[in-house]
């Protein structure tokens, strides 16, 4: 399988490889839990990968190969059961409530959407990692064109005063966020493999595609 940014994937932690000189922190292979595809180049046989500790402070780019990967999950397939509406804050937090709103808008759109984030991990694992403070991540499957009016239109009707809503459009050269695309500028932020560039045609592919390094 072909895992892509935002993927959670379930490897031995002590199998991981650093993804500089320095060797990975012993909270690393102390800890437990999936770790985060990320973009970043990866020689054959690899992915790239990030790990969450115990809070913030933990967080390290690593490699794993991907003969040791276990299982996987998407954005996408966390969806599929509504997990939220049994999480016990489900009425009480912010970002729960944003969610329950927004989440019959999106599925009336018909798109592939997913929740990605502290949300999408604690979902996942079980593991308590929504704060006060928390934002709300999803990210949409675009792999054709969203034009500008249909990214405002689509941004207008997920309004919520809830709690701050991340939303990243996924093309298939990286991923945009909806707000910029909705937005008056001429180019946007792509977050690619290689580092965000500047773009105005972040669906268009690498040698057709007119960017600037940032």
């Amino acid at each position: 399988m072909s895992w892509r940014p935002h993927d959670l994937l379930w490897v031995q932690r002590e199998r991981l490889l650093p993804a500089g000189e320095q060797p990975l922190p012993d909270w690393v292979s102390a800890g437990s839990g999936p770790v985060v595809v990320r973009r970043a180049p990866a020689s054959s046989g690899l992915i790239a990968i990030g790990v969450r500790g115990r809070d913030k402070r933990e967080r390290c780019a690593a490699f794993a190969r991907l003969a040791d990967v276990e299982r996987g999950l998407t954005p996408f397939e966390l969806c599929s059961s509504a997990p939220w509406r049994a999480h016990p804050e489900r009425q009480q937090h912010p970002v729960l409530v944003t969610l329950e709103q927004l989440a019959p808008r999106l599925d009336a759109r018909a798109l592939r959407w997913g929740i990605t984030g502290s949300l999408g991990y604690e979902f996942a694992t079980g593991e308590a990692q929504l704060r006060p403070s928390s934002d709300l991540d999803l990210v949409i499957d675009t792999p054709v064109p969203v034009s500008r009016p249909q990214a405002s239109w689509l941004l207008r009707s997920l309004e919520s005063n809830g709690c701050r809503v991340d939303i990243q459009l996924e093309t298939p050269q990286g991923a945009i966020a909806l707000a910029e695309w909705a937005g008056p500028s001429r180019q946007v932020m792509l977050k690619t493999q290689f580092g965000p560039r500047l773009t105005d045609a972040p669906w268009a592919p690498q040698q057709d595609r007119r960017t600037q390094a940032c």
